[in-house]
């Protein structure tokens, strides 16, 4: 079949573009390469850059070719994204069936509607949920029922990737549209390889800097913060990388797989909480505060660990949230897995007005909530994945009224510089010099786009004295 992109000239009323929104030039040319693909493929495109509207325009495209009997479902990763594409659709005319939650509730008017589908009554039936309610049995045998053509658009489609999520992946869907700024796992390829052959590849790529060169995205500043660990922390973080390293000897070592050796997992993660709960971490924060005359606006992303060695101390998110509250006189807010659906759109209300000052945070703000109003970012805790900080920084790039640029600090976990390289054992240089090169592949990702040098001054920005070059020529990591 042969696609082209044309301005609605359809009479559905079920399922149209509205006139008022106007897909820019990058958005045309990705649906039509999708649809140049016969209607399959996934679309890279950076957080930010308007996926959801631009998979909207591709299915209204397809709802026009089709003309009746026509199955749009919608899977995202989590609940509240089933609430935000149902707001997107009323802006197409379509009331959607929400599936998630208690089926009781969305069940029978699935069945109503696709009968009605089935029997030429409707043109159009469009389903909303979840990654893990699309891979469940019961709702497949659900959709299995519909006759006509049908189509699966699957947001943050590499989680789909995941081996359960996999079993939402139908053969039945004629027309498949992936979208991601991330679109490969991390250390899957077996379910990258997956995604790529039942979407068909990436058929469209539009990058951070495309995005920010092109208009998109605003530019933001990038500054780095070193921070040593104290000397429990370090003697904490050689533990648990000598156990890292006698576990991943006993799991077959590069090639270990961490889902079959849960030892080595945990211990894994605690490495990682400790360099995101290091010590010196909320004292700079402070720092850094009492510098900025206007802090409003601020996302600060937390460890999801306890303060320090101690695992059972306090919560890393909740004594940031204390100190910024107590020391700095701000007004601040946690937004956490704790807080409910509708304690956390109060929050982003309360944040976009201005009646929040900061908003703390581990994960909730990685994926899928919209924050136009973020000026400027911490990062105190970041995981090694690429997809995180991605991420993270696109959302924090998206374009709001009187908005110019944004600002992203870093913090940088490093050892004790106090302690010579020359002093160490090698296995005590080599974990060092690992920790600091794992911790300078974000500082590249981040810094290749930013209007800034990683070590420049910026003024009126509030900035370390610390330069990462120091850093780099001690563990003989400075590149020609």
């Amino acid at each position: 079949m042969e696609y082209r992109y044309v301005t609605s000239t359809s009479s559905m009323s079920t399922f149209e573009s509205p006139d008022w929104i106007e897909p820019r030039e990058y958005q045309q040319q990705a649906i039509q390469s999708w649809l140049d693909a016969d209607g399959q493929g996934i679309l890279h495109m950076a957080t930010g850059t308007g996926k959801t509207v631009t998979a909207l325009q591709a299915a209204s495209k397809v709802a026009d070719f089709v003309e009746q009997r026509f199955l749009l479902v919608i899977a995202v990763p989590y609940q509240h994204l089933v609430d935000q594409w149902a707001a997107d659709l009323k802006d197409f005319g379509v009331q959607p069936v929400l599936a998630y939650q208690s089926r009781r509730n969305w069940q029978p008017r699935l069945e109503r509607e696709l009968l009605e589908l089935n029997n030429a009554v409707r043109d159009i039936a469009v389903v909303v949920t979840t990654h893990r309610t699309l891979s469940g049995a019961a709702t497949q045998q659900t959709l299995k029922r519909s006759v006509g053509q049908s189509m699966l658009i699957a947001d943050e489609v590499h989680h789909m990737g995941a081996t359960d999520a996999q079993k939402g992946l139908l053969d039945e869907f004629r027309f498949r549209l992936g979208l991601s700024a991330t679109p490969e796992r991390w250390y899957d390829e077996d379910g990258t390889r997956v995604l790529n052959s039942y979407f068909g590849g990436t058929v469209f790529d539009y990058g951070l800097k495309n995005a920010i060169d092109g208009g998109a995205l605003y530019e933001y500043y990038y500054i780095p913060h070193i921070v040593e660990l104290e000397a429990d922390e370090m003697e904490e973080y050689m533990r648990l990388t000598r156990k890292i390293g006698r576990l991943m000897g006993k799991a077959g070592g590069a090639d270990a797989v961490l889902e079959d050796n849960p030892a080595l997992q945990t211990a894994l993660f605690k490495r990682a909480r400790l360099i995101g709960t290091a010590r010196q971490k909320l004292d700079l924060l402070v720092d850094l505060f009492a510098k900025v005359d206007n802090p409003e606006h601020t996302l600060v992303y937390c460890s999801d660990g306890s303060l320090g060695v101690d695992e059972d101390g306090e919560r890393h998110v909740d004594e940031t949230t204390k100190m910024l509250r107590d020391v700095c006189d701000l007004t601040v807010d946690r937004f956490t897995a704790r807080e409910n659906q509708a304690k956390r759109e109060a929050l982003l209300t309360d944040f976009e007005r201005g009646e929040i000052d900061v908003l703390t945070s581990i994960r909730c703000l990685d994926e899928g909530v919209d924050i136009p109003a973020t000026r400027t970012a911490y990062i105190l805790a970041s995981t090694s994945n690429p997809r995180q900080y991605v991420q993270r920084r696109g959302r924090i790039l998206r374009q709001d009224e009187g908005k110019q640029f944004a600002v992203i600090h870093d913090f940088i976990t490093i050892p004790d510089t106090g302690q010579h390289p020359e002093m160490l054992t090698d296995e005590e240089y080599a974990a060092e010099r690992k920790l600091i090169e794992n911790e300078l592949d974000r500082v590249s990702m981040f810094a290749e786009c930013a209007r800034n040098h990683p070590d420049a001054d910026v003024r009126g920005i509030p900035t370390s004295n610390r330069t990462l070059q120091s850093v780099k020529r001690r563990y003989e990591l400075l590149t020609s």
